[in-house]
């Protein structure tokens, strides 16, 4: 069986309810293709590596879903894409079936503990910019010696 990722954006401006109202329009596209779906888990509001259509925020959604007929679903991406539900989305086509995700809060919180143990993370900002300029200034020094060995 093919198993599929399907990232997408939505406007972050909209309403939970607007959200909430193209996951299920989706939910039932993908069904109509045959497909079944495995999670579909609301990531969070997430700023935007770039601007597109002059948003620099999006909701990010993850959805796994199972097999479906290749026609249906190449008439997915094309109604995705011409919806204007979503900014921006990506399907990817899986090598193994996906684990299916209880509740993603959950999950942070054993992946936050984990973390703290971590010793770079006690090094404030602070410290962390004057580490770097430190070191920014012993490579210009080591230039402005070399120069000065070199005339």
């Amino acid at each position: 069986m093919r198993y599929y990722e399907l990232i997408y954006i939505v406007n972050s401006n909209v309403e939970r309810k607007k959200v909430d109202g193209v996951i299920v329009d989706i939910n039932s596209k993908l069904e109509g293709a045959g497909s079944k779906l495995i999670n579909h888990t609301v990531w969070g509001k997430k700023k935007l590596a770039y601007p597109i259509k002059g948003n620099t925020y999006g909701t990010y959604i993850l959805a796994h879903y199972a097999g479906g007929d290749n026609e249906k679903l190449i008439e997915f991406d094309s109604w995705l894409k011409l919806s204007g539900l979503t900014i921006r989305h990506m399907i990817v086509k899986l090598d193994e079936e996906p684990k299916v995700i209880e509740n993603l809060s959950e999950e942070e919180s054993s992946d936050d503990d984990s973390d703290k143990d971590k010793p770079e993370d006690k090094i404030s900002n602070n410290e962390k910019a004057e580490i770097v300029e430190s070191g920014d200034k012993t490579k210009k020094e080591k230039k402005d010696k070399e120069n000065k060995e070199a005339e």
